[in-house]
């Protein structure tokens, strides 16, 4: 792990020699790391290298072949890592829902976590303007770009302010402008109070990180 290298100061997730193998030439090598509140933190390395795996293994979509990844507080309480209003994907591929509109499909976040209509559209307004997305909120999600929807991704992985969230390559299919709006999106997630896991090999992202995940920092120093 390099970049900040002090303990946060309020510790979510705690990494200790984790390791997951796929086959020879690709997995996880062991790996120690630390993530708190408030924090961006990017997962960088070369393809193959475990980015897309250490994601799944926080989330718990995979369990780690060695090593312990502990969580604490808020995200360990009763199982709420497993929650999706706690933690929140951008997957790298996409999955907007065909049969509502862009609006309604950040809106349903807030919505399935308790919000009426009312209360659900003003945050929802709010993040599709932050990412140029508000001139497509009555459009149906699946009748957007690329890029758009990916920017969907972000919109509904943000709105609801979850404890961690897990963000795969967001800004890969951004032009330069639209990539710096989603990585003011999450930083601004960041500072109200989210762990927001960034994988990815745009220096952007690296500029604009808290914490850096070198995996092949790790793999080389267990190789």
């Amino acid at each position: 792990m390099s970049a900040a290298s002090s303990p946060p100061a309020v510790t979510v997730v705690r990494g200790r020699d984790v390791a997951k193998h796929w086959d020879a030439a690709s997995g996880l090598a062991p790996l120690t790391f630390e993530a708190g509140a408030g924090e961006v933190v990017m997962v960088r390395g070369r393809s193959g290298s475990g980015k897309s795996t250490l994601l799944a293994l926080l989330v718990g979509w995979c369990e780690p072949d060695g090593g312990t990844i502990e969580r604490i507080g808020a995200w360990a309480e009763a199982g709420a890592w497993r929650r999706w209003d706690r933690t929140a994907i951008v997957p790298q591929v996409l999955s907007p829902l065909a049969e509502l509109s862009v609006a309604e499909n950040v809106e349903l976040v807030l919505r399935l976590a308790g919000s009426g209509r009312d209360a659900a559209h003003r945050p929802a307004a709010a993040v599709l303007e932050a990412l140029d997305l508000d001139p497509l909120a009555g459009r149906p999600a699946t009748e957007t770009s690329l890029g758009q929807q990916q920017r969907l991704a972000v919109a509904r992985a943000v709105v609801a302010q979850p404890v961690v969230v897990l963000a795969d390559e967001p800004t890969s299919h951004q032009d330069a402008g639209h990539a710096q709006m989603v990585l003011a999106a999450l930083r601004a997630c960041a500072a109200a109070g989210s762990t927001v896991f960034v994988a990815s090999h745009d220096e952007a992202v690296r500029d604009g990180a808290d914490r850096v995940v070198d995996l092949d920092e790790a793999a080389a120093l267990t190789g």
